[in-house]
């Protein structure tokens, strides 16, 4: 970016986050987004705490960018001005933790991809070793409240060695059936983490995402 001293972005790759890299903080106003370099003589803090913020909002952005995908799906239902994107990165503002190596560590049990009003959808995975494949079974739900039959749902597999990620269309909520996926052989069991979800049929509504348990085929 050219920043004189505050600049409108059009087409930010960061989209709307909130928060500051290096001497540039990014923040919304009137629901524009914006970036702001700060004076050439502030200095930048070095006190431990400050530098831990760093690394947590720099693994943070990279996750937020490493799961755009699923991001723009589950953040329907969201306040007026923010993005998908903005959205994800203040829900989980706090997974991320600086170890006293200095290495971030990711908390991927607490992780939202989605989150809205909707129910959760029931849905188990199970991972075969001798094809790569997860196959997803959808338990049949009844129309209640904020579970409609027509609901989509969806899986989100994240690979958390390669930091990518891939959006899985399952059944309809009302549905009771199995939808099967191969994944690539270096896309290790150990390393991923399966994450549910549903949205309306319009999808303007979500239901919070939920981390399930791969299991393995006997």
């Amino acid at each position: 970016f050219n920043f004189c001293n505050m600049a409108k972005i059009i087409s930010d790759p960061i989209e709307s986050y909130r928060g500051r890299i290096g001497k540039i903080s990014y923040y919304i106003r009137e629901s524009e987004n914006m970036a702001r370099k700060s004076s050439s003589n502030a200095k930048v803090s070095d006190a431990p705490a400050a530098v831990a913020q760093r690394k947590k909002f720099k693994r943070l952005t990279e996750l937020t960018q490493g799961l755009a995908p699923v991001i723009q799906l589950g953040f329907p239902q969201r306040k007026r001005g923010l993005s998908p994107a903005n959205a994800f990165m203040s829900l989980n503002k706090g997974i991320c933790t600086v170890e006293e190596d200095n290495t971030v560590t990711v908390d991927y049990e607490q992780l939202l991809c989605a989150q809205g009003s909707l129910m959760e959808p029931e849905i188990t995975a199970t991972y075969s070793a001798s094809t790569s494949r997860i196959t997803f079974e959808n338990t049949s739900m009844e129309d209640f409240g904020y579970c409609n039959a027509d609901d989509k749902t969806y899986a989100m597999v994240l690979n958390t060695r390669y930091a990518g990620c891939r959006v899985i269309p399952l059944r309809e909520r009302g549905e009771n059936s199995s939808t099967s996926v191969t994944f690539p052989v270096t896309w290790e069991k150990g390393d991923l983490k399966v994450y549910i979800f549903a949205t309306s049929a319009n999808g303007k509504q979500a239901s919070p995402s939920v981390c399930i348990t791969l299991a393995e085929e006997a």
